[in-house]
């Protein structure tokens, strides 16, 4: 019985000494990360706005974690396919992802078989809201002008957005609000829509502050409306949708997201280093230029946040008919 007795506690301590082993690896492990580049996946093409805002979060973050950190542009799909490769990435904290709200409406739509939550959120860094633009040459000077237009013409109105992602609901969310409708044309990412608008291959489309100021400066886009509760300091000229009697707000939020499983160390100390880069001069400045507003959350304000988000857009979606 001894002998027995002398085994259970042997082993027990062998079970306890484990559990230390593997508590204390995973703070080591979060301690020495990161021992080598980290990289973040960019779902959709370079020289867009997604692309854009995390080249400067990636830039700053290096001084943080004192690392190389490396941004790879994986497009296609709307922002699936890059995200998928990054869904099935080893769990260590180097291989990260850049998510906005796409990724909700590409599962509630069918075009993924993932959302949010099959990812580790890290922190939301970003909110973006969006000008309607046209090519000078088309007759429209607001968005009033093109309600009545599309309203005696349905669907002669062509707008690019990139389906599956926020650039096509904006228009569907204007659509439901002025009863009318528009001829929605397929581009595949920011970059490819901004010079469709610039070619006048298409009427309208949505560009953020930073490409309405680079294409204003040329007089190569008209702006007619703009999509925040407020106007924009850059564009004070510019009245909201909702001062033209449409009444939508559309932001796009950008966050961080790692592989599910991630170590919480690993996570911790991203978030910690991204509230870092959120508060720091440098970025706020480089944010502004954007046309971008710094809007930290760390991991467990951004969670909550995404479960929100994710209700709201089954909303929105609802209501714009892009989802029955």
């Amino acid at each position: 019985m001894k002998k027995i007795m002398g085994a259970l506690i042997l082993g027990s301590s062998l079970v306890l000494s484990a559990c230390s082993s593997a508590g204390g690896s995973t703070e080591a492990e979060g301690e020495s990360y990161p021992e080598q580049p980290v990289q973040i996946v960019v779902p959709w093409d370079a020289g867009g706005d997604t692309d854009a805002i995390n080249r400067v979060i990636a830039e700053e973050l290096e001084k943080e974690l004192e690392q190389d950190v490396i941004v790879k542009n994986i497009s296609g799909g709307s922002g699936v396919i890059g995200a998928q490769q990054t869904l099935d990435a080893k769990p260590d904290g180097y291989t990260l992802l850049a998510i906005h709200d796409s990724m909700a409406m590409s599962e509630l739509m069918g075009q993924a078989d993932f959302g949010y939550f099959d990812f580790q959120p890290v922190s939301l860094m970003t909110s973006t809201y969006d000008l309607v633009a046209t090519h000078p040459e088309n007759p429209w000077d607001n968005m009033e002008d093109v309600v009545a237009d599309a309203e005696g013409n349905p669907e002669s109105i062509t707008y690019a957005a990139s389906i599956g992602s926020t650039s096509q609901l904006e228009p569907a969310l204007i659509q439901t609000a002025a009863d009318i409708q528009f001829n929605i044309v397929g581009y595949e990412g920011t970059a490819k829509r901004m010079k469709a608008i610039v070619a006048n291959d298409v009427h309208l489309g949505s560009v953020s502050i930073a490409a309405g100021k680079e294409y204003m400066a040329d007089d190569r886009m008209k702006l007619l409306g703009y999509t925040g509760e407020e106007r924009s300091d850059e564009f004070p000229d510019v009245p909201t949708l909702k001062e033209q009697g449409i009444d939508v707000t559309s932001a796009v939020s950008r966050g961080i997201a790692a592989p599910k499983d991630t170590p919480e160390a690993i996570v911790e100390k991203l978030s910690d280093a991204l509230q870092n880069v959120a508060e720091s001069e440098s970025f706020q400045e480089r944010m502004e230029e954007l046309g971008s507003e710094v809007s930290y959350k760390n991991t467990e304000e951004y969670v909550q946040f995404l479960e929100e988000n994710e209700v709201e857009m089954k909303e929105s979606l609802e209501t714009s008919g892009l989802l029955e």
